[in-house]
């Protein structure tokens, strides 16, 4: 790959809480296009790392990049810097495991309170494109009821739509499918899949290893706040190198 199109670089990203060292000097390169999905026992930085990306959690040293700008850049004002991160945050889109919806808003309304709110869009237009995408998603005909009134599976849908609707450049997935019921799952990851096949930059943390396998471009394994390994899904799946890879994938096997 190109590497003019790295769209997120961490570089030596180090996350202290106290005494616990959480992820120890990682260093990751995503480029444009490229589903990464980070697998490893619970604990080990995954999610951490994650909600580092968008500066949900702030990285203690280490630098992160999207599209080539420093996005945790101390230098900033504070007033910048929450101007900055708000804008960042509109392109790289997040869903979350328990999906975060506004209870009192319905379907619709959750979907375009960002576009009008943040963006300016027209409410009629935001309407329109919020539509299409529960249609995308497959929940269209809820698109007037209330969060409370939903599955699990149908939620999450709904989280993923809310979080394309401000047209992101990248998706960042927080164990998507974890609190689902086992039956919801299947439909939650045929939505994403679709999505990395249109070419969405993905970095999923998620325990569904055949989704890893079929979907990933590159598989990172990590272990106790490090990258052991990665790969594509054959070689970390079909010929993992480490010692721990191969505990880790035997366990859950």
């Amino acid at each position: 790959m190109n590497t003019h199109d790295v769209q997120i670089q961490l570089k030596g990203i180090h996350k202290h809480y106290g005494q616990l060292e959480v992820l120890k000097g990682i260093d990751l390169d995503v480029h444009k296009g490229e589903v990464v999905v980070l697998i490893g026992p619970s604990g080990s930085g995954k999610s951490t790392l994650l909600r580092c990306v968008n500066m949900l959690e702030e990285p203690t040293d280490g630098q992160i990049l999207f599209q080539t700008q420093l996005v945790n850049d101390r230098k900033r004002s504070h007033r910048t810097r929450e101007k900055y991160l708000n804008g960042m945050r509109m392109k790289v889109g997040m869903v979350f495991q328990h999906f975060n919806l506004f209870p009192h808003l319905t379907v619709l309304e959750n979907i375009t309170l960002a576009p009008t709110q943040l963006q300016g869009i027209d409410p009629k237009q935001a309407s329109a494109q919020a539509e299409e995408l529960l249609e995308k998603v497959g929940v269209l005909d809820k698109r007037n009821v209330y969060p409370g009134n939903l599955s699990g599976g149908q939620k999450q849908r709904v989280a993923i739509a809310r979080a394309l609707a401000l047209k992101p450049d990248a998706m960042l997935f927080d164990e998507p499918t974890s609190a689902l019921d086992p039956e919801m799952v299947g439909g939650v990851l045929s939505v994403m899949e679709g999505l990395a096949k249109s070419g969405m930059t993905m970095i999923v943390v998620t325990h569904e290893m055949r989704f890893a396998e079929k979907v990933a471009d590159r598989v990172v394994f990590m272990a106790d706040g490090n990258i052991v390994e990665q790969g594509t899904p054959a070689q970390v799946f079909g010929n993992p190198q480490h010692q721990r890879t191969q505990q880790f994938l035997a366990d859950i096997g």
